[in-house]
């Protein structure tokens, strides 16, 4: 049976997993449209009106706006009939998320986690976001669905496991299932892929429906030195000289591409000033790989 505390099964049915569904989606039991809001909340504002997305209980923490909570659901239920779309546009639409992400000096103390919404959210990307949006900005990303999983390039010397048939074959530059979106990336829990490691994705050993976002050095060393990331400004630098004649031209595409904003004068002449110190030397691709190895670890491309 349910727990005491929800409503029970629908009465005069078999017990099994059909009566299981209808009871999830009922209109009797609102705990199930309550926690698929929170957790669309969560990816968009960067912290739930639950802030424990896994816990709903007692040991859990309060909602910061109960009502909110309660009309989102509703509107989730009823509405949009369980369609996760229409809520990710409502919410996006809102005015609460085109707020401004700049953080006010009098909020920096009352409201410094944004729980709130008295400005816009801002928080890094997910390790799969991450890797996704440098293939994307470099035009590698390839838009191939379904299909077994890929085995992207990793560093020497991660891929020990306890068989030796167990091979990490990684396709040949150039190939298209190098550059698949994250999510077919095979994933082994005892030997995580580098890159999502040391951006904070779990390891899968346990289930973890929220995931805790991390700062570290260890994320910039990788953004700059990865071999994925590496093939990314090539080719981000490529698409940049295939633009346009004009070295100006060419760095405005690739701030375009990474940020989908027009660069400043300041941001432009920063950029144009690295660019001519490769140029001086007679290194222009270089110099357009410089520029474009900038663009890809900015924090405004890696952060939402």
């Amino acid at each position: 049976a349910t727990p005491a505390s929800l409503n029970p099964l629908p009465q005069g049915e078999p017990i099994n997993r059909l009566a299981l569904a209808k009871w999830l989606v009922s209109p009797e039991n609102p705990l199930t449209a309550r926690v698929a809001v929170n957790r669309v909340w969560a990816q968009l504002f960067g912290v739930g009106i639950i802030v424990t997305e896994e816990d709903f209980g007692s040991s859990g923490m309060a909602p910061s706006n109960q009502p909110l909570l309660d009309y989102l659901a509703l509107r989730y239920q009823n509405k949009h009939g369980y369609r996760t779309k229409p809520l990710v546009r409502e919410l996006v639409l809102s005015r609460a998320y085109r707020q401004s992400s700049v953080i006010r000096p009098e909020l920096t103390e009352s409201d410094a986690e944004n729980r709130l919404v008295a400005r816009g959210p801002r928080q890094r990307l997910t390790a799969e976001m991450v890797r996704d949006m440098g293939l994307l900005c470099s035009g590698l990303l390839t838009d191939k669905q379904g299909g077994p999983p890929v085995r992207p390039p990793i560093p020497e010397g991660v891929w020990q496991p306890f068989v030796g048939w167990d091979k990490w074959d990684s396709p040949a530059a150039g190939q298209p299932d190098r550059y698949r979106r994250s999510i077919y990336t095979y994933t082994k829990r005892s030997i995580p892929y580098p890159m999502f490691a040391t951006f904070d994705a779990p390891s899968r050993e346990q289930c973890s429906p929220r995931r805790l976002r991390s700062n570290t050095p260890l994320q910039a060393l990788m953004t700059l030195n990865d071999q994925s990331f590496i093939e990314c400004t090539n080719a981000l630098a490529k698409r940049m000289a295939d633009s346009s004649m004009n070295t100006k031209e060419q760095i405005r595409f690739g701030f375009i591409l990474v940020t989908t904003r027009d660069p400043s004068e300041e941001e432009l002449n920063e950029l144009q000033s690295l660019l001519e110190k490769f140029s001086a030397s007679g290194d222009s691709p270089t110099g357009l790989q410089a520029v474009a190895r900038v663009l890809l670890n900015l924090d405004e491309a890696l952060t939402k």
